[in-house]
């Protein structure tokens, strides 16, 4: 049995080596970016959400300054979309003594848990760049 211990290890070795650990496992992803916009103002600060329409998964990433990036998979998406801005004058106790400008949600419902924005992202897509330009009003 002694004889055989290094081919074993020699064995698991080279099994280890061909297989490789860690690599591209996981669903395939395609890198989204573009801007988010309301009435042709950048959205300074936010979320981004791409919903698949089957309900399987979920990606969400922050709005930064108008812009976004983010690594979603192929497919349908339901997209919703959700901006914060500082109320002037107004603040917020978060801990005893703290205070934190309050913020509101200003993006209207049917950018969001009302929305009917989607986009289509196809399998043989590496990169994408879908900008939306939202407007309240026409």
């Amino acid at each position: 049995m002694k004889q055989f211990q290094p081919l074993l290890l020699l064995a698991c070795g080279v099994f280890t080596a061909l297989t490789g650990c860690g690599g591209t496992s996981g669903p395939k992803t395609v890198d989204v970016t573009g801007k988010v916009s309301l009435d042709g103002t950048p959205v300074d600060s936010g979320q981004i959400y791409f919903r698949a329409e089957d309900g399987s998964n979920t990606y969400a990433t922050k709005i930064e300054k108008g812009a976004y990036e983010a690594k979603v998979t192929p497919g349908a998406k339901k997209i919703e979309i959700i901006g914060y801005r500082d109320i002037p004058g107004k603040f917020v106790e978060v801990n005893p003594g703290e205070k934190e400008p309050a913020r509101e949600m200003f993006i209207p419902r049917q950018f969001n848990s009302d929305s009917t924005l989607s986009l289509n992202i196809g399998e043989d897509q590496s990169k994408l760049e879908e900008n939306f330009e939202l407007k309240t009003k026409g």
